[in-house]
């Protein structure tokens, strides 16, 4: 089986995705990143000012610790001869992975390079691009995503935000196929419920969940390999959610930080526990 898998790059998940590429370095054959900060995206710059703007500085903080910090600290703290999370780009060429990062996963070169690859199953996590109808029929079985939440709870952007604000502090990872452009709707395969223990911030809690990726990833390839795959149509008791307001950051600010830099700095080269 060969397998394609998709992320962004961010210090939630960094752990989890290396501990997958070790764990199934046979069967990956091709890692995508998602450059978040292109300037088909607005570039960094423009989409700070956007998020300071309609969000406030602490969301903007958060994004920039989780999205951007670690790629800029790796390298003075390697000088310092600090054992920092490696890159995925550099995990990749360590294990012999082919990695590309792409602004446009939807663009006729990364069709191509799928196909050319004979990828059976494309894997999403934690991923930011929708995918159009010729990537998702570029993999010959299919595209799953896992989606960090309880589906069909909190579909949609910041699922771990919502699941704290919305869902009762019910937090899980789900893998549902992915069948077109419609966010986080397609038939679940398999869930994992997750329980989280004393979290001091929201960026916390996101580690905590992505560290239970590498366990539901392994146990759903086992289910593809065998193909004993009976994937469930989501309930219409489902719920959606884009970008927070300053509603939504309010009423989490009360209750739970976005970031605590002491956290940050103990886990910048923490390694999963799962």
């Amino acid at each position: 089986m060969r397998i394609a898998l998709c992320n962004i790059e961010n210090m939630a998940t960094q752990p989890a995705i290396l501990q997958v590429l070790e764990t199934h370095k046979d069967e990956i054959k091709l890692v995508i990143t998602s450059d978040p900060y292109s300037k088909k995206n607005g570039g960094f710059l423009a989409q700070a000012y956007k998020n300071m703007r309609f969000r406030g500085y602490g969301f903007t903080e958060y994004l920039f610790v989780k999205m951007v910090f670690l790629s800029l600290i790796r390298p003075l703290l390697k000088c310092f001869g600090v054992d920092v999370l490696p890159s995925i780009e550099q995990r990749c060429n360590e294990l012999g992975i082919n990695y590309i990062k792409v602004k446009d996963i939807n663009s006729a070169d990364v069709v191509e390079l799928v196909r050319n690859q004979n990828i059976d199953f494309l894997s999403i996590y934690y991923f930011d691009q929708i995918l159009h109808d010729e990537i998702i029929n570029s993999a010959t079985q299919g595209v799953v995503n896992f989606h960090p939440a309880y589906l069909p709870k909190c579909r949609g952007l910041f699922p771990i935000m919502f699941s704290y604000l919305y869902n009762e502090e019910n937090y899980g990872i789900s893998a549902h196929w992915v069948e077109n452009k419609e966010i986080d709707a397609g038939p679940v395969i398999a869930q994992s419920a997750i329980k989280v223990n004393g979290a001091t911030c929201l960026l916390e809690i996101d580690r905590q969940v992505s560290n239970c990726f590498p366990t539901l990833y392994g146990q759903v390839l086992e289910l593809l390999k065998c193909q004993q795959v009976e994937a469930r149509v989501q309930s219409q008791q489902s719920s959606y959610f884009s970008y927070p307001t300053r509603i939504h950051l309010r009423e989490l600010k009360t209750t739970l930080p976005l970031i605590q830099w002491r956290w940050v700095v103990r886990n910048i080269g923490k390694k999963s526990t799962q």
